[in-house]
């Protein structure tokens, strides 16, 4: 369990990225692109893509699809050096898109005006954000979604702390689901993370395997006051040796 609490420093990227092993790299982007750079984006997606994009009924929906979708594939393309309409994903079992033939893990999410994108190099990753929206965190919500541990936890809070807490205990476990890869076939109730406001980050316990706690780092991410958001990183004890990197994509 590693006790970083919160990385806030995001910062524009260098022309040139390169990413080693022990580096994680995190894309914070505004779903609020100009009209001609959303067209842009719009460009480089695949039919599929497109298609999906087409079904949501609300302009603002489709159009922060398009955005997030378009990010991704102009950020990786960044990497690959190639053209971000020319990659190609391919999804597993449980519904997780890969890139083929490729080394790097990548993991996207997007939720209200922002989305995340977080990118490794073999290791597997997951990243969640999410909206803070009043009035969700309730008794009966917690009990479906978290464990046994992290619901009473949650409910000793102080009322003022429970929303804030509610929306850091939902990223982590998001985040370290979409990491595993498998969907909800992983249990909510198999594993606990730390929810408390100020106490370390941690991924507490994993079941029936106690020690798959261990091959687990789980950080929080600073977005917005408005937002709660976290990663999750397969492969690193605690964190040692990882360089993390915040970069603000331009989507103007």
């Amino acid at each position: 369990m590693q006790k970083i609490k919160s990385f806030t420093a995001w910062s524009s990227p260098a022309d040139h990225l390169d990413l080693q092993r022990q580096q994680v790299d995190v894309w914070r982007i505004r779903l609020d692109p100009r009209r001609d750079a959303l067209d842009r984006l719009r460009a480089s997606l695949s039919v599929e893509e497109t298609q999906r994009a087409a079904r949501f009924h609300f302009s603002t929906d489709r159009d922060r699809f398009i955005a997030a979708h378009g990010c991704l594939r102009a950020v990786l393309a960044r990497y690959l050096h190639c053209k971000p309409g020319q990659l190609t994903f391919s999804v597993n079992p449980y519904g997780k898109p890969g890139l083929d033939d490729q080394k790097l893990e990548f993991n996207l999410s997007h939720s209200g005006g922002f989305a995340l994108i977080a990118i490794t190099r073999e290791s597997r990753v997951g990243v969640d954000v999410e909206h803070i929206r009043p009035g969700i965190s309730s008794r009966a919500i917690a009990q479906q979604y978290f464990s046994v541990p992290e619901a009473a936890e949650l409910w000793t809070l102080p009322l003022e702390q429970r929303e804030a807490a509610f929306f850091t205990c939902w990223t982590r476990k998001e985040a370290y689901i979409k990491a595993q890869g498998v969907g909800l076939s992983l249990p909510l109730e198999s594993f606990d993370v730390s929810l408390t406001p100020n106490e370390p980050v941690s991924l507490r316990a994993t079941r029936p395997d106690p020690r798959e706690a261990a091959r687990w780092t789980l950080f929080s991410l600073e977005v917005d006051p408005r937002y709660a958001a976290a990663v999750a990183v397969e492969g690193v004890s605690n964190g040692k040796g990882l360089e993390f990197r915040l970069w603000d994509w331009n989507t103007h």
